[in-house]
């Protein structure tokens, strides 16, 4: 069936202020970073048949996304699938390409470099710019140090890494007022020792500063969105100066001037939705953009949208989590942005954290069905228009989920899938946008010279323990091969008979260039 904005939040007959307090009482299960990713907070239990047991295979979602057609045309940039990489030793490991990464639960926040006013340790960061890295990075500013905190005794947030950390990151800034006023000159001087070492330093290989982490989640944020509007306006002025016919909030001073980093863009703060309340996103962008500070809404000082496209699962009674959901996120962000042409219109989406979410509670072990979700939820979103998709993370543990990579065992089937998917899109051109037919999806792509391929997969399908259900498909006309996940090819021919399942395959006009 499909899924309007207004079926998307489940809570029956609740109402949505009620199912936000509902949500806030989740916040452990759907929050990201803190000293982990996304649905790691609560210990035990958790997904569908956690403990050891398989999640149950989700109802295949049998219609296409709405009318968002954004990828159409589009050729996938190669800094479209990107990483989160918890230490800057570990990216020697890395063996997929990708494009950038995203420093988060890197010991690299605000709490972690700016340890006392006007003091920095720069090594973490610095680590992460001199490593060997084939991309830019996208860092977020977020995590309040104790001693700028307006609630530096705030115990539910005190993500601590030696010597730095502590208490109150989650709170706003003490001289930053709830209604966007204030001074904000912590953040001030803080976002300017950022801008001038990535301009003078680091060779502004930090692309984008994104103003915030799931701020819709306690965990990460306790204040208002007029706060983050006036961060956001406050850390444009700095990096880039104001927008065109644009100027800067009349309550800051900025000593060291602005636009001291013009090559780096803004992201608005990201907020991260659920697979309970799948427009979770576009309801708080809505509320952000439609929030003014100083005379200009939010979102207006950014550069790109951010946010979080987890759909993954949070209770016992719920099934695996579904890559397709992925398309009722953008479909719904798709509708917020153009209710708000002036703050959100012809600027990219950025899915700033991604993965299937915390594996062993969610019972979502299984090597196969991870491989499956990765490749479909790239494919899905290059369709939709995403810029970027930044997998978190490379090297997380099973307690974090969304691992592509152990020291024990080294790269996993889904960072294979990964690589595969890799060599399918980057440099490709959507020429038709992913589509269902019944629980069938495919999704075509065109190269120079006349390439064509068409990636397939059937939703209705699972795996589980070794053993993949399949259909069978009717080849269309042009293809004459396939390749699977493993990257093995074999021949076909139109109208030829062909099993499909839930990992994708990649039909052919010729041989991959």
């Amino acid at each position: 069936m499909s899924k309007s904005p207004s079926s998307n939040l489940k809570f029956a007959g609740l109402g949505y202020l009620r199912a936000m307090v509902t949500l806030a009482t989740l916040a452990g299960f759907i929050a990201c970073g803190g000293g982990g990713a996304s649905f790691r907070q609560i210990p035990g239990g958790g997904g569908g048949g956690g403990g050891g047991a398989s999640c149950a295979a989700p109802a295949p979602i049998t219609s296409s996304a709405g009318n968002v057609t954004a990828g159409l045309g589009k050729t996938v940039s190669s800094s479209y699938m990107d990483l989160h990489v918890g230490s800057a030793d570990l990216i020697s490991t890395v063996t997929v390409p990708y494009g950038s990464l995203r420093l988060w639960d890197t010991s690299t926040g605000w709490a972690q470099i700016n340890f006392a006013s006007g003091q920095y340790d720069w090594t973490n960061l610095d680590n992460f710019v001199n490593a060997p890295s084939s991309g830019d990075l996208l860092y977020n500013l977020a995590r309040t140090p104790t001693w700028a905190s307006s609630n530096p005794n705030d115990s539910t947030c005190a993500y601590d890494t030696s010597p730095q950390g502590g208490p109150g990151q989650c709170d706003p800034p003490a001289d930053l007022n709830s209604d966007g006023s204030g001074a904000d000159q912590s953040w001030i001087d803080w976002v300017t020792a950022v801008a001038q070492r990535n301009n003078v330093q680091y060779g502004s290989k930090i692309k984008y500063f994104e103003i915030w982490n799931e701020w819709n989640i306690p965990l990460f944020w306790t204040g208002t969105p007029a706060q983050l509007v006036r961060m956001e306006q406050d850390a444009r002025c700095i990096v880039e100066g104001p927008p065109a016919g644009k100027s800067c909030n009349p309550n800051s001073t900025f000593p060291n001037g602005t636009g001291l980093n013009t090559a780096a863009k803004i992201v608005t703060p990201s907020p991260v939705g659920a697979h309970t309340v799948l427009n979770e996103v576009s309801l708080r962008l809505s509320n952000y953009f439609g929030t003014v500070v100083g005379g200009n809404s939010g979102g207006t000082f950014a550069d790109a949208i951010g946010f979080h496209g987890y759909v993954s699962t949070k209770s016992s009674s719920d099934p695996c989590p579904n890559p397709e959901d992925v398309t009722t996120v953008v479909t719904d962000l798709n509708g917020t942005v153009q209710s708000f042409p002036l703050e959100a219109g012809g600027k990219p989406w950025i899915n700033t954290e991604d993965s299937w979410g915390k594996a062993p509670d969610e019972g979502f072990e299984d090597p196969d069905r991870q491989a499956a979700f990765l490749a479909r939820t790239f494919l899905l979103q290059a369709s939709l228009g995403v810029d970027r998709v930044y997998w978190y993370r490379w090297d997380a543990t099973q307690t974090f989920g969304g691992a592509l990579w152990t020291a024990s065992n080294g790269p996993t089937e889904a960072a294979s899938a990964w690589s595969e998917v890799s060599k399918w899109i980057l440099g490709a051109t959507l020429s038709s946008p992913c589509t269902a037919n019944g629980s069938v999806w495919s999704c075509g792509f065109t190269r120079a010279s006349g390439y064509q391929a068409l990636t397939v997969w059937d939703a209705g399908q699972d795996c589980l323990n070794g053993t993949c259900g399949t259909s069978s498909y009717t080849v269309p006309a042009g293809y004459t091969r396939y390749l699977d996940l493993t990257d093995t090819s074999t021949n076909t021919s139109a109208g030829s008979t062909i099993q499909i399942g839930a990992k994708p395959i990649l039909l052919e006009s010729a041989a991959l260039p």
